[in-house]
């Protein structure tokens, strides 16, 4: 009867765990997407900027060669 009353608490524990690594996965993955929103933005801000840079000096960007 121990053994069964161990088992499912092992289960529980288990259970717990994994919910809780999905919580935070979810958590994690939600971080990611507002940081990559952020970084598109940054790049939507900074991308007139280089392209009018670019065609006051007349200069081409460099390559990557």
């Amino acid at each position: 009867m121990r053994r069964a009353a161990n088992g499912d608490m092992d289960m529980n524990t288990q259970a717990t765990k994994l919910q809780t690594a999905e919580s935070d996965l979810k958590e994690l993955m939600a971080d990611v997407t507002r940081a990559m929103e952020k970084a598109q933005q940054a790049v939507a801000r900074i991308a007139p900027k280089a392209a009018t840079a670019t065609a006051e000096t007349g200069s081409s960007p460099p390559s990557s060669r």
